[in-house]
């Protein structure tokens, strides 16, 4: 039991964290909105507060960026400059802000699979 409390707290500050770090982007409302909207779903396992539908739209947006972000992350696979993605964005790589968001999206739709 305080096991898996520790894990729904940790996996809710990680995307607190991740909404914070999007305060800098130049279109921070979604991102901000959408790890937040994630990391509600932890936090209301840990409060025994059960929302289906904030559950569903924590999925619709996670869904929503990742195809937001898709073809940015292509054409980062394409580049096959995969240490990129450590690096800033510079107008020649405009792929690395996409592949960053949709890595993200990524954690976090599998951890609302998990949470189903």
């Amino acid at each position: 039991m305080i096991l898996a409390k520790l894990v729904h707290t940790v996996i809710a500050l990680m995307f607190m964290a991740m909404a914070i770090v999007q305060l800098n982007d130049p279109d921070p409302i979604f991102w901000v909105a959408v790890y937040m909207a994630v990391a509600f779903v932890p936090v209301s396992k840990l409060l025994a507060y059960r929302s289906i539908a904030i559950f569903y739209v924590a999925v619709g947006m996670c869904l929503a960026g990742l195809l937001i972000s898709a073809p940015g992350f292509i054409d980062y696979l394409s580049s096959q400059d995969f240490t990129a993605i450590n690096g800033g964005m510079s107008e020649e790589k405009p792929y690395v802000e996409s592949a960053r968001e949709f890595l993200g999206m990524l954690i976090g739709a599998v951890c609302l699979m998990f949470y189903r």
